[in-house]
């Protein structure tokens, strides 16, 4: 797909999301896109850079890190996101190009990133940007999938309460992938239950947990279903880009 139809494509998403927040009695400008840009090369990349995109979501760390070198080569400055699996050994490689993690989902790895920022220091991509804190999402399963990554409904106070409990980590909100079907009720049954989870954190009061305001939730395939519910961040991928070769 030519950079002509990646902006093209990358236009009608935006024009879709902004006039589904309209239907829901919400501002056009209240959910934002990010570019999901698994497997998309280089070229794709810098393309819907420059037709806008300033958010980007990598499912591989290893793909996160050969974005980053070649964003900073090409002196183009946007925010990267791991919006995948994250595994304690490549903690340390995600950090060096990671601007926000949206998948922390474990006691273990919310203390490993916390303490890789510590051990970093001025080698993060936050220090280099002049940041204090990474931005992070605790990412829950809502679905009950066994396929699907995310901390249990039950363990997300508990969770969230830890994370905004490291001053190096800044809760920005919850991160959920929707279900496997094509019931619209249990997709948005699905999606309320995550936007009552972020209330219930801000309502306790927990320190570092007033500002998990953000619900990133909803892909190309749910999209109506997620921004009727509250997603202020959909992850669209195939809609821009195309089916994946």
């Amino acid at each position: 797909m030519n950079e002509t139809e990646i902006c093209r494509n990358f236009a009608q998403v935006r024009a879709d999301v902004a006039g589904l927040a309209e239907q829901a009695g919400r501002e056009a400008e209240s959910v934002a896109v990010m570019c999901a840009v698994k497997t998309q090369s280089a070229e794709a990349i810098r393309a819907v850079i420059g037709c806008g995109a300033r958010v980007l979501g990598h499912n591989r760390v290893q793909e996160l890190v050969a974005t980053g070198k070649d964003l900073r080569a090409h002196g183009l400055d946007v925010e990267l996101h791991m919006i995948g699996p994250l595994q304690r050994n490549k903690v340390n490689h995600a950090l060096r190009w990671a601007t926000g993690i949206q998948t922390l989902d474990r006691a273990e790895l919310i203390e490993r990133v916390a303490d890789s920022l510590e051990r970093l220091g001025g080698e993060s991509e936050i220090a280099r940007r002049g940041r204090t804190a990474l931005d992070v999402m605790l990412q829950v399963n809502v679905s009950g999938e066994e396929s699907k990554n995310g901390c249990e409904p039950a363990e997300a106070l508990e969770l969230a309460t830890q994370i905004g409990a490291r001053v190096n980590l800044a809760l920005t909100g919850l991160m959920t992938i929707g279900p496997n079907t094509a019931d619209a009720s249990a997709i948005r049954g699905a999606y309320r239950q995550l936007r009552e989870l972020a209330e219930q954190i801000r309502a306790s009061g927990a320190p570092g947990t007033g500002e998990c305001t953000q619900l990133s939730m909803g892909m190309t395939n749910d999209l109506p279903e997620a921004i009727a519910e509250g997603a202020t961040l959909v992850r669209v991928g195939r809609a821009v880009f195309g089916e994946r070769s």
